[in-house]
């Protein structure tokens, strides 16, 4: 923690009028396999950011060596470079509001030293059950990764504070070919302690949806009811509301969602909370990245938008306190920017297997590409279907892929959600910003264009 509040001492010596640090301090070790373990690396990163103000005009350097020379050259340049920098009108001031919150299940004391025999047995097991699920089935390309993160932050209003937390996120995939015919399948998991992670289950998951999928084919056009899988909608959710909900955008008047606090944006049935104190949440933390406590902020209540997500820069803008979101989602060089932690939609009571049982015709999405192209801001929506079922008479009968569905999201936020389901899964954040928690939907009706 020292070496943040160093830092601040010497941007202040140097003629910063403010200063803030963060300081970062990351173990990965990466692995990649298929049949059997292809490489393992592990990678030690260190960081410091250094933002500071003077007056009004405000800049940041940041450095990768963390000696005493080094950082005291940080200061300089860092002050050198905010006072040719053209004045922030909206400047006020760093964080002043420093604390932790009280959080659960984010740290894993096993991944401080990593055990490479559990590690390698563990995949190869997770291998093995890809291969015994179907003779046909053939590993492809994997990846597993581990973090242990050390993060502490400082700024000229108060001393250091320190978080520490651990990742692991893996990436299973698979491939089956017969007769001219060929199909994929993969599956990931993400949390924070490497107990959670079912590895043989995935596998096993994984190497059924390429078997499941062998004889997909593209289906005619049409439009027609659609459930989406919990981890696709929840990267859809990312997607169309990360931008939207976050106060820098609202404020530069970019986002859809700007000037509905208190107005209906979505249907009454959806209820969703960015929760960055979830118990084991992927992107909980007792503070955000200014060293301001986290918080549960509901965002939708009853379909009606109840708060924005803020730092300090933009919540004194609107004169409101900060909800604890600050982050540097590209890393420790950046400025921070409000971004939302775990965002969660609330679920409801009702299974896959009943949403399915409830759909006369329809078509299940299980795996789409292209959603990440989709425009948040005018709300239209594009994915690339690679599985999916169709669902006759409340049964899945044909696989499909190939196909493209299509709709506005914003719409069907309002009026589109027909079911919500009791079975959230998370995206795959893998800590670059927002983690999204969505049980399963099923929409009223989207554009497919198939053949």
């Amino acid at each position: 923690m020292e070496l943040a509040d160093s830092a601040v001492k010497k941007a202040l010596s140097a003629g910063a009028t403010e200063a803030e640090a963060y300081v970062q301090r990351i173990n990965n070790v990466s692995v990649t396999f298929q049949d059997k373990i292809e490489n393992i690396r592990t990678v030690e990163s260190t960081g410091i950011g250094l933002s500071v103000a003077v007056g009004k005009k405000t800049a940041v350097y940041s450095t990768s060596i963390l000696d005493e020379k080094e950082i005291d050259e940080a200061a300089k340049k860092a002050v050198k470079i905010a006072k040719v920098a053209s004045e922030d009108s909206r400047w006020k001031h760093f964080n002043k509001q420093f604390g932790k919150t009280s959080v659960e299940g984010c740290y894993d004391k096993k991944l401080e030293n990593p055990d490479y025999k559990e590690i390698t047995e563990t995949l190869i097991s997770a291998v093995s059950c890809m291969k015994a699920f179907d003779k046909r089935v053939r590993p492809t390309r994997s990846f597993l990764f581990t973090a242990l993160e050390n993060v502490s932050v400082g700024n000229s209003y108060r001393e250091s504070i320190e978080r520490k937390a651990t990742e692991v996120a893996v990436y299973l995939t698979t491939k089956v070919e017969e007769a001219g015919m060929n199909s994929t399948g993969a599956e990931h998991q993400q949390a924070r302690t490497w107990k959670e992670i079912k590895f043989d289950d995935l596998a096993t998951k994984a190497a059924e949806k390429a078997v499941k999928y062998l004889k997909a084919k593209v289906i005619p056009s049409t439009k027609m009811p659609v459930i989406i899988r919990n981890q696709i909608f929840a990267n859809l959710l990312g997607i169309f509301l990360s931008g939207p909900i976050n106060a820098d955008w609202v404020q530069k008047g970019r986002s859809p969602m700007t000037g509905k606090l208190g107005k209906q944006v979505a249907s009454q049935n959806v209820e969703l909370i960015d929760d960055g104190t979830m118990p084991g949440g992927f992107s909980t933390r007792p503070f955000d990245d200014e060293g301001h406590p986290t918080q549960r902020t509901p965002i939708i209540e009853k379909g009606v938008l109840k708060n924005y997500l803020y730092d300090t820069y933009t919540a004194l803008q609107d004169n409101v306190e900060s909800t604890g979101n600050a982050t540097k989602s590209i890393g420790y060089w950046t400025r921070p920017q409000p971004t939302p932690s775990n965002l969660v939609l609330k679920p409801e009571k009702t299974s896959l297997e009943e949403i399915v049982q409830q759909t006369e015709k329809g078509l299940y999405v299980e795996q789409t590409i292209g959603e990440w192209l989709s425009n948040p801001v005018s709300g239209n929506l594009n994915a690339t279907v690679t599985h999916g079922f169709l669902i006759e008479n409340g049964r899945e009968t044909q696989p499909v892929n190939g196909v493209i569905i299509a709709a506005n999201f914003h719409e069907l936020l309002m009026s589109g959600i027909q079911m919500i389901g009791n079975d959230p899964r998370s995206s795959m954040g893998l800590g670059a910003g927002a983690t999204v928690y969505s049980p399963t939907i099923k929409l009223a009706e989207l554009t497919i264009a198939g053949k």
